[in-house]
């Protein structure tokens, strides 16, 4: 508290009533502790105090004081206080503050008040106005402005620097040139029941290490965005990075000061770019805020920004609601956001997300999106009203959605493509076009979800696909309960399908799905639809109330159906005449065992056959299907030892492929996979393909969370890595490859019985890289050898092209390719099985050049590639 001591007075007038014309006159004639009383009028100097005084206006005067040549009051030393003048400066300067001052109920304008130094400065009442008007504090000053406005300023409304703080109470700033209030440096401001309007830029503007303190202001009618954050001190120890894979940890509490950037109980409202904008290192906690109407996002965090939001509200920005980008990491609970023009949550590139109870209502576009390498989490979230998605997982983005309820989504509910996973538990969807789309590589599990009262089909799984579906349900749905794409292999296990207008669960051609325990119900066509080629197997099943035969087999399908109960149907079967269904009415032991559990007995013996027949299938590999039969022989006896309870003999099921490119590596592991999930020794078989830049990170640190994400990713099943040799690039002993092998070496002890690991490359770089650590050397003893296919063996891969297409290879064509393939280099990256078919597609795309202007081609000249469409050289490779 600023305190001057009573002492004498000294009067000034400037019309001669008083002892003094000018106030710099009755100052120097006054003792410290006295008080100037001035009288009404226009004083025009510039007045310096370099004592303890009182400066008071005559009640009831207008006592004005300027200069137009600097500054109009400078105070050098205190305690200095100043009541109920005008003061006009130069417009760049009108009030330098370096003593402890205090200004109650004045005016200052055409200048700013300046405070430096280690002074104290306390505005109390006071209005700020005009050009260069405003408050300045730097070093290590402290400024208090309570009950005051700023307003009509052609800068920067408050403006603090260096290591000063100030406190704002109940005070406004409006129709600023600049931002209303900018912290920067190291600097500290602590906002209450603040108006900030009118900024020609943004309201408030953080930067550097600066910290800001905001509680029950209202920024609103802002050209720029509402808070922007450039930067900020960091927060106290109790941050942590949000880890959404791993689940269950609560929202974290910052407790006294967090550091970085507070802002509770604001509204933000009306502003031209984003409510809350973070860049740069900027941490900051949003707590019962509510954004509404921006002229861009409502919330948005990029560059390495750190980011708690709970209880707050987002209402009709012009694009995304709540957006993260770059390496941003967020934290969010309870948070709504509302009639977004764009998404309601996005997040892209490599950011991490944690979202608890958040909801996403009128979207203009999908609600949650998550692409790039993003990691997000979504807990107990609400999204309905949508044209497009509910949540939709792309690029290479990851996504653990539990206890989310999903509905009124134009498109589906929740749509995973590209080479993004997810894992949904405990997910409600209704009332959209498609419940759930599965079109990815990877292995997304589907487990305890409800979907009903969808427009077309419950769950798609694409082409290729591999999806676990557990104990979910799915209702009244337009088409399909279950729509499984061509050649892919999902398991489905304990699931309902029930009153859909379509067939409850349609196995498309060449699909393999494993089925286990499916009720299906009063579906308007079949109960399960295998189409041509599909070799689905089929446990437990139970199918009831169907229009059309209960059970339908293409042609040359091949499905094993165990324990199959069909009843109140009209009609139960409809097998085609070249199909060749495998029927048992007694349910095989254990027809619904757990994941992690093969079935007794033999159960796995006609899939495993199944597996090696295709595997036999492909051309050439003859070393490697022997050796690969010679693995499913020694697992066999492993096995029946364990049985009769005698001890294993020692095994790693770890395996090195080395070959060139375009061998069939990626080929053999997916059907390793497959068969060690026959066998019993892997419960999904699923193969998650990973690279260098899957594993390895950009900086300290980020290498080890990256790996574990992949290796999670393929528990139960293969991690499949190609080009392996590339994590430890010859010369190069100090890169990030090491500590991703050491992660890889520990995950591979831990997780011994639950993941098979491949790694892949040529053959003289996997002998390297085994070698560059013990731990790798220990682990990879076998090595399956790919060999380059020779010339007979491509004509062969594309004729087996030629027939998948419906096109024919005449005899002089087949002699032709044979000749080419010979004549092709094959020095370091031939492409083989890949050049091969780089081959076909040339042959195609020439024959169509060669036939298009035919008038009215027949058949044969329609499928039949001659010579001259062979390419005229070698491709390039």
């Amino acid at each position: 508290m600023i305190s001057v001591s009573p002492g004498r007075v000294e009067r000034v007038s400037a019309r001669g009533w008083g002892r003094h014309r000018t106030i710099g006159a009755a100052v120097r004639s006054a003792t410290p502790g006295a008080t100037v009383v001035v009288a009404a009028g226009l004083y025009a100097e510039s007045v310096v105090v370099d004592k303890p005084l009182r400066i008071v206006a005559e009640a009831g005067g207008d006592v004005r004081l300027s200069c137009s040549g600097g500054p109009a009051l400078i105070l050098r030393s205190g305690p200095v206080e100043v009541s109920g003048l005008t003061i006009d400066g130069d417009g760049r300067t009108a009030v330098a503050v370096d003593a402890d001052a205090r200004l109650t109920g004045c005016r200052i304008g055409a200048g700013a008040v300046r405070v430096a130094g280690r002074s104290v400065a306390i505005l109390r009442d006071c209005v700020l106005a005009g050009p260069g008007a405003g408050l300045r504090a730097a070093d290590a000053a402290r400024a208090e402005l309570d009950g005051c406005t700023v307003e009509d300023v052609d800068g920067v409304g408050v403006a603090v620097g260096g290591g000063a703080s100030v406190t704002l109470a109940e005070t406004t700033i409006r129709r600023t040139g600049k931002a209303g209030l900018q912290v920067a440096e190291h600097a500290a401001a602590v906002v209450t029941d603040a108006v900030i309007s009118g900024t020609a830029t943004a309201a408030v503007v953080v930067a550097g290490a600066g910290r800001l303190r905001m509680r029950g202001s209202h920024l609103h009618d802002n050209d720029g965005d509402g808070l922007h954050l450039a930067g900020s001190g960091p927060f106290g120890d109790w941050w942590r990075d949000p880890d959404p894979m791993r689940g269950a940890a609560d929202v974290p509490e910052p407790g006294g000061d967090p550091g970085g950037v507070s802002v509770v109980g604001c509204r933000v409202e009306r502003t031209g770019g984003t409510a809350v904008a973070l860049s740069g290192d900027a941490h900051a906690v949003l707590r019962d805020c509510a954004i509404d109407t921006t002229g861009a996002a409502g919330v948005l965090a990029g560059g390495a920004a750190r980011l708690l939001a709970r209880d707050c509200a987002v209402a009709g920005s012009r694009s995304t609601g709540f957006a993260l980008r770059d390496t941003a990491r967020a934290w969010a609970g309870g948070c709504r956001v509302t009639d977004s023009a764009a998404n309601g949550f996005f997040l892209a590139d490599d950011s991490r997300a944690d979202l608890r109870g958040v909801a996403a209502h009128r979207s203009g576009f999908t609600a949650v999106h998550i692409g790039g390498t993003a990691v997000a989490a979504v807990t107990d979230g609400e999204v309905d009203t949508t044209p497009e998605c509910g949540v939709r997982v792309t690029g290479r983005a990851l996504l653990a959605l539990d206890g989310a309820r999903i509905a009124a989504a134009g498109q589906a509910g929740v749509r995973v493509e590209e080479g993004g996973d997810a894992r949904l538990r405990a997910v409600t969807v209704n009332g959209c076009g498609t419940g759930i789309r599965l079109d990815t590589p990877h292995r997304p599990l589907v487990e305890d979800c409800t979907v009903g009262e969808i427009a077309q089909t419950g769950l798609e799984i694409g082409e290729g696909g591999s999806a676990i579906v557990r104990s979910s349900s799915f209702t009244a749905c337009g088409a399909a309960g279950i729509y499984v794409g061509a050649a892919a292999a999902p398991l489905v296990e304990d699931c309902r399908v029930e009153r859909t207008a379509g067939s409850g669960l349609v196995a498309w051609t060449g699909s393999a799905p494993t089925i286990r325990g499916l009720t299906v119900a009063r579906c308007a066509k079949n109960g399960l639809y295998l189409a041509q080629g599909c070799r689905a197997s089929v446990s437990g099943a139970d199918v009831s109330g169907t229009d059309f035969p209960a059970l339908y087999v293409g042609p040359q399908a091949r499905p094993v159906l165990r324990g199959l109960t069909i009843h109140d149907c009209d009609t139960d079967l409809n097998i085609d005449a070249t199909a060749a269904p495998v029927f048992d009415a007694q349910p095989a032991p254990d027809a619904v065992p757990p994941a992690a559990q093969a079935p007794a007995g033999n159960t796995a013996e006609p899939e495993l056959g199944a597996l090696l027949d295709e595997l036999n299938r492909l051309v050439g590999l003859d070393r490697v299907k022997q050796d690969v039969g010679a693995l499913v022989k020694l697992v066999q006896m492993v096995k029946r030892r364990r049985e009769a309870g005698l001890p294993p003999p020692p095994m790693s099921r770890h395996l090195v492929f080395a070959g060139n490119p375009g061998t069939g590596k990626t080929t053999v592991a997916r059907l390793y996979g497959q068969i060690l999930k026959a066998l019993g020794m892997l419960s999904s078989g699923h193969l998650v393909e990973a690279d260098r830049s899957a594993l390895i990170g950009e900086y300290v640190g980020h290498t080890a969370p990256k790996t574990q994400a992949v290796f999670r990713r393929a528990m139960h099943g293969v991690l499949f890595i190609d080009e392996a040799y590339a994590l430890v690039p010859d010369g190069h002993g100090a890169d990030f490859g090491q500590e991703a092998i050491a992660t890889l070496v520990k995950l591979m002890e831990d997780h011994r019985e639950e993941v098979v690991v491949i790694v892949a490359g040529y053959p003289d770089e996997m002998d390297r890289f085994v070698a560059t650590n013990p731990g790798l050397s220990s682990r990879f003893t076998r090595t399956l050898t790919f060999d380059d296919y020779t010339a007979g063996e491509l004509v062969s891969i594309v004729e087996y092209q030629a027939a998948e297409h419906r096109y024919t290879l005449v005899p002089a064509t087949l002699e032709a390719l044979r000749l080419l393939f010979e004549d092709a280099d094959r020095g370091p990256g031939f492409g083989n099985g890949r050049y091969a078919r780089r081959v076909f597609q040339r042959m195609t795309e020439r024959h169509a050049a060669r036939v298009a202007d035919l008038a009215d081609p027949t058949t044969e000249q329609l499928t039949e590639l001659d010579p001259q469409d062979l390419p005229d050289a070698a491709l390039d490779r």
